[in-house]
Order: structure tokens, then sequence, then C-alpha cells
């Protein structure tokens, strides 16, 4: 019996020893297992870095590229049309300049049309039979026939043409010495803008103003100096 009993024991130290033993090699499998997994990321951690660097790196630079590159074409095309601008600003006058024979009150000045005034310049309020009211008359209206010859007072630049539904077929002269002169009521237009003019050119033919339709036929004309309105015959030395 005693002999059995401690057969008996020695079987259960040797079962609890195999226990002990395989749970330790279970163990150390899972440690072995864990401590691997980090080390296999580490692993490829740094290629996918690696690659997400170089991917970014390439967006970044490719935007970058574009960027320049549209900047330097807008700043091209910028450069491109202020050289226009200023090249066509250089080449085209933009007033007429004054001499000694294009003074106001000073110099000679020719006639637009014949000498004969229908109606004269004033400020003050005079009635008008073709609108029905009473109005300044800030002009001079030569006397002439359809068609009649209208030509330049002075030498001057066509600053501009157009048609006017109150004044007809209009005529914009810079004649120098800051007097503008606008010849309204042609029949026809001989000149453009732009274009530069001699005393005594022709620059039109004589027609209709419709605002003052009810008068004799006439050329309606009107002169600024420094922007503001003066009696035409006065500036060009001329007695009504």
């Amino acid at each position: 019996m005693s002999k059995t009993n401690y057969n008996n024991k020695e079987n259960k130290n040797v079962k609890a020893l195999f226990s002990v033993v395989c749970l330790c090699i279970i163990a150390l499998g899972l440690i072995v297992y864990y401590s691997a997994a980090p080390k296999s990321a580490q692993k490829n951690n740094p290629v996918n870095e690696n690659q997400t660097l170089e991917v970014t790196t390439e967006v970044q630079r490719a935007v970058t590229i574009e960027e320049t590159t549209e900047k330097k074409t807008e700043s091209t095309t910028a450069a491109k049309t202020q050289g226009k601008t200023s090249e066509k600003t250089t080449k085209e006058k933009t007033s007429m300049p004054t001499g000694k024979n294009n003074t106001p009150y000073k110099s000679f000045y020719k006639y637009p049309l014949s000498e004969a005034v229908n109606k004269g310049y004033t400020e003050e309020l005079v009635f008008d039979s073709t609108m029905g009211d009473y109005r300044a008359h800030a002009a001079v209206d030569f006397k002439g026939k359809e068609g009649d010859e209208v030509v330049a007072v002075n030498d001057g630049l066509v600053l501009d043409t157009y048609t006017d539904n109150m004044l007809g077929n209009v005529v914009v002269i810079d004649h120098g010495g800051k007097l503008v002169a606008k010849y309204c009521g042609l029949e026809s237009v001989a000149v453009k803008k732009g274009s530069t003019v001699n005393i005594g050119n022709k620059i039109g033919t004589l027609g209709k103003v419709p605002c003052e339709g009810e008068d004799e036929t006439h050329l309606h004309f009107e002169t600024r100096l420094d922007g503001k309105a003066v009696n035409p015959l006065d500036v060009m030395g001329k007695t009504e």
C-alpha cells in the first residue's frame, strides 16, 4: 500500500511538471508572437511613410510648378497689354498743341461757312420757335444752303464725330489753346476721329439742325475755352 501511494504521488508530480512546462511553452510562444508583430509593423511603416512623403512632395511640386507657370503667363500678358497701351497712347495725339497761329482771341481764324449770321450767341433766355420754349443760345448760327462746304476755322485735331438727335451730325475739333469747337447740323462728314485738319480744310457739308428746324438753313457753331462756353465770334476775333 505504501509503495502504491508513492507511485501515485510521483505520477501526479510528473503531470504537474508537464503542465507547467506546457504553460511555459505557450507563454513563450505568445511573447515571441507579440514581440515580433510590432517589429513587423515597424518594418512596414517606413515604407508607407516614405511613399506618403514621396506622393505628397510630387503633388506639391506639381501645384507649385502650375501656379508659377500661371503667374508667369499672367505677368507676361499684362506686360504685353501695358506695352501695347503705352505704345498706342504715345502714337495717338490727345490734344492740339498751342502756337502763335492758334491762340484764342489773338490769332487768325477763318469763318466755318459764310460771314452771315442767322442767330447770335446769348446766355439769356430767348424763344425757340422749334422747341416752343425759352432757352439760351450758346452758339452762333452761320447762314448757308444745304450742301455748302463747311471748313475748319483753324488747324486742329478731330476729337469726335457723331450723330445727335437734337443737333444732327456733329464734328468736334480741338483747335489748340484749350479751344474746342463743335460743328453741328452737317449733312455729310469728311473727317474721322483722330485725324488732323488744317485751317480751311473741308470737314463736311451743310445739312439741318433738328432742334432749330424752323430757322433758316445754318451751321450751329459752338466753342468752349477750357471747358467753358464762349462766344465764337469773340474768341475768333470776329465782329457780328
